[in-house]
């Protein structure tokens, strides 16, 4: 599975952290801070795998750095009777991947976000759980 986000916790005074995902662009790196996103910072500074925030997050502040590849367009658009260069063609696919990646992690956290674990190996959705609170509700009502 690949990695498309790191975690990290400010200390109040470190500005630069690391990140271990593959990118296409600088502009594809995405920050939040106690989870709301951030444009305070600069992608690729000081080295092609590091963040550096504007201002030193807060100490035991909750750091997210992601990957948010465009989807919108490809990188690159092929005409008929045009030359089609080998680094179009992976461009195209290598941002194809990363947004199938990027996708796949967000379902995951979804249903792991949808679901709660009973303890015995299996899960009460979160449908269930809404469903079985409303019948209980009308219990009540019905019984006052």
């Amino acid at each position: 599975m690949a990695v498309t986000e790191n975690l990290h916790t400010g200390n109040g005074t470190k500005t630069n952290y690391p990140f271990t995902f593959p990118y296409l662009k600088a502009s594809d790196i995405k920050a939040s801070i106690n989870g709301t996103v951030t444009t305070a910072f600069t992608a690729g500074t000081p080295t092609a795998t590091e963040i550096q925030f504007n201002t030193a997050p807060a100490n035991g502040a909750a750091i997210r750095i992601y990957r948010e590849t465009a989807d919108t367009n490809l990188s690159a658009t092929f005409y008929a009777g045009s030359a089609i260069k080998s680094q179009d063609l992976n461009d195209n696919f290598t941002q194809n991947l990363y947004v199938t990646q990027e996708v796949r992690d967000d379902s995951a956290l979804a249903l792991s976000n949808s679901r709660e674990h009973d303890g015995d190996g299996t899960y009460t959705t979160a449908i269930a759980k809404s469903t079985s609170a409303v019948n209980t509700a009308n219990d009540a009502e019905t019984k006052s």
